[in-house]
């Protein structure tokens, strides 16, 4: 993050200055003096002569006492924290004689980042001055709005996924008795989600997914391209009896979009070597929209009832008391 938040105020027209003076503390760091304003933040806290520092990802909270820590080596001048951290409630902003302090919140860095990078204001590499290594934020923008193309055409409709499994056929490969099948539809949610993808060697690449949860199902997948009916069929709906916490859905986002990638060791090099690229969690941004699935309830007189996933083919337990 330190690289992309240096590399953004670069390309925005900032001159970033190695202050040698600047102390801070082991949580939060500085990133430089800025000797030119970027572009768009001149009247806010990139001034002239302000330190940047950077508060990262962490468990705890950024509270007054670290704060306190943190001004007791602070220089006479302009200062701008952006942290990764969620700050205390009720925080109050500690004061020295002197010393400006600003302080961006993880939702204003976010805010920020995330308008930078898809609004198509860069157009270069993002890069620090020791590696030509970077996100190219233009094309990687127009990749995210191709892919993501679905998503948006489904926000302000409740759409049904297209069923690919032909009920009779999976009846014949699939006997499970004299089955009496009732159409249905099940409530699910697809996630929209982007964010930067970590690698080894401060690899880094912006990414979107999206993910279908499916709590009748009890699934949670990233899915590709989904085809929706033109219409929604009238049939019941069956609703979750619970949804994820949004704690629970971001640790599965997290499982679920890490994944192993091939990168450089070096931009000289010609070797690929293999390594886990990994979602930074500072920079996920989520949204969701609920869809419904198509299914059959499979009941078989005398053993148990199932239902079946119109769109993936499986079958999973059923208990329509829970639903009724």
């Amino acid at each position: 993050m330190d690289e992309l938040i240096a590399g953004l105020l670069r390309h925005r027209g900032a001159v970033l200055e190695p202050n040698q003076l600047a102390i801070g503390t082991p949580s939060i760091r500085p990133l430089g003096r800025i000797s030119e304003p970027p572009i768009g933040l001149n009247n806010g806290p990139a001034r002239m002569n302000s330190t940047v520092w950077h508060a990262p990802d962490g468990w705890t909270i950024l509270d007054r006492v670290e704060l306190d820590r943190w001004i007791v080596d602070a220089l006479p001048g302009q200062h701008w924290i952006l942290s990764e951290r969620p700050l205390a409630a009720n925080l109050r902003i500690p004061e020295k004689p002197g010393v400006e302090l600003v302080i961006w919140d993880p939702e204003m860095l976010s805010n920020w980042l995330g308008e930078a990078i898809l609004s198509g204001e860069i157009v270069a590499k993002i890069s620090n001055s020791d590696s030509n290594q970077g996100l190219d934020t233009s094309s990687e923008a127009e990749e995210i709005r191709l892919e993501s193309a679905w998503f948006e055409s489904i926000r302000n409709n409740l759409c049904t996924m297209s069923p690919s499994v032909d009920l009779e056929t999976w009846i014949e490969r699939n006997p499970i008795g004299n089955v009496r099948p009732t159409a249905v539809l099940v409530e699910a949610r697809v996630w929209s989600v982007m964010g930067i993808l970590r690698g080894p060697e401060s690899n880094t690449e912006r990414a979107w997914w999206g993910i279908l949860e499916s709590p009748l199902f009890d699934t949670f997948e990233i899915i590709e391209d989904p085809l929706f009916l033109g219409h929604r069929p009238d049939l019941r709906i069956l609703p979750p009896t619970a949804w994820m916490e949004e704690s629970i859905v971001l640790e599965n986002i997290a499982r679920v979009t890490e994944s192993r990638k091939t990168y450089s060791p070096d931009s000289m090099s010609s070797v690929r070597l293999q390594g886990i690229w990994s979602l930074d969690p500072s920079s996920t941004e989520i949204d969701a929209v609920p869809v419904l699935i198509p299914a059959w309830i499979m009941e078989v007189p005398g053993s148990s009832t199932n239902i079946l996933n119109a769109v993936n083919g499986n079958l999973y337990p059923f208990t329509s008391g829970k639903f009724m």
